[in-house]
């Protein structure tokens, strides 16, 4: 049952109403897809803390279920900020498994596939390298995920911060005999996000040709490709290189201009955008200059300012780890960093783990720079 079809079949869901563990009663289904059904449930002794999400999943009397649960239970003791957080695990009365795991709200990674065009490579950098981080956490622990794919992935907004990554379905791979090999995964993942369409073939297309010429990074092709060769002698040797080689791959200044005004132009304006992307890969044909030219100009728009004369906006944090978003968008880079803005206000935000976030308004000039600096306060309240 897809998960869209969740909301009509409640009134059959004979689950809906049990009580967990003794302590989570599901309240309401939110999700169903192949051997995996997950719920929202509030506990039920008092002040024992808000509501849960509950997954449940269907196994047969194979599964290594005393397995799964240790692994659930490594799983919470490692504690990483990136991957949800698993409460309690156990026998549902139907002989299937659950797992209880924080709430969590937000959008997961297929319903973002599915409502947006493919993501600018600013913005996929950041989730990839936010999932990477966390399967290496879970790995040095002797956890692999097993089972990662856009549904794992769920996207929250914190501290003003969007597409804040939180890993979810750990303990579907030891029940269901799924795959360990997250560096595949992650590959797979990281060519939906920029192409919007699967890897299909061997090898797939070059994912810079199945975009617009020059919105992705020149070496993406060959970290993703490699990523998702199946010959160990080819490919990338652990989790821990491919993400270094993400980290790597970055737009030029003039790139990131383009392609956040071809991201703002297929969201208001799918056809004008398709018919560019069409243009662009027929550029090996005789075509005329002029109506590429016309068609870039549709996409970019307004922007033109922004290419001409940008203001200049120079970052300096302490920590320098910190995390920034700029007007909403993820920063992948770190303290000191630079970046290019029409002349306007905008808004920065600043957060690292431990520390209170901080909002500050800053102010560009057209052809100036603007340097901002941010000290943060670490949290008294925090572990």
């Amino acid at each position: 049952m897809a998960s869209a079809d969740v909301a009509g079949a409640e009134g059959d869901d004979a689950r809906l109403g049990q009580v967990l563990g003794d302590r989570y009663r599901l309240t309401r289904r939110l999700e169903a897809r192949e051997g995996l059904t997950r719920y929202r449930a509030e506990r039920t002794a008092a002040g024992d803390g808000g509501d849960v999400d509950v997954e449940i999943i269907d196994v047969d009397a194979r599964a290594d279920v005393a397995r799964a649960l240790e692994d659930a239970r490594t799983v919470a003791r490692v504690g990483h900020d990136g991957v949800a957080q698993i409460l309690h695990g156990g026998r549902a009365p139907d002989g299937a498994v659950f797992f209880a795991v924080e709430a969590l709200e937000g959008t997961d990674l297929a319903q973002l596939h599915a409502a947006e065009p493919p993501l600018p490579w600013d913005r996929a950098q950041n989730i990839l390298l936010q999932i990477a981080a966390a399967l290496d956490a879970q790995r040095r622990h002797g956890i692999a995920h097993g089972a990662l794919g856009a549904s794992s992935v769920r996207l929250t907004a914190r501290d003003g911060r969007r597409d804040v990554v939180k890993l979810r379905d750990f303990g579907v791979a030891r029940l269901r005999g799924g795959e360990d090999d997250d560096v595949r995964a992650l590959a797979t993942l990281a060519y939906r996000m920029v192409t919007g369409r699967r890897p299909e073939g061997a090898p797939p297309a070059a994912p810079s040709s199945l975009r617009p010429s020059g919105t992705l990074p020149a070496d993406l092709d060959a970290v993703v490709l490699r990523g998702l060769d199946a010959n160990p002698a080819r490919a990338w040797p652990d989790l821990a290189s491919f993400s270094d080689a993400l980290a790597r791959c970055r737009l030029t200044r003039r790139q990131s201009v383009r392609v956040e005004a071809l991201a703002a132009a297929e969201r208001t304006n799918r056809a004008a955008s398709g018919a560019f992307e069409a243009a662009t890969r027929r550029r090996h044909r005789v075509l005329s200059v002029a109506s590429v030219a016309a068609a870039v100009l549709l996409a970019i728009g307004g922007l033109h300012f922004l290419l001409s004369s940008p203001g200049h906006v120079q970052i300096t944090t302490v920590p320098a780890d910190a995390t920034l978003t700029f007007n909403g968008l993820p920063v992948p880079a770190r303290s000191p960093v630079t970046l290019d803005a029409a002349a306007g206000r905008y808004v920065l935000v600043v957060a690292r783990a431990g520390f209170r976030a901080e909002t500050r308004a800053v102010d560009v000039e057209a052809s100036k720079t603007t340097e901002v600096s941010v000290e943060l306060v670490a949290d008294s309240v925090a572990p």
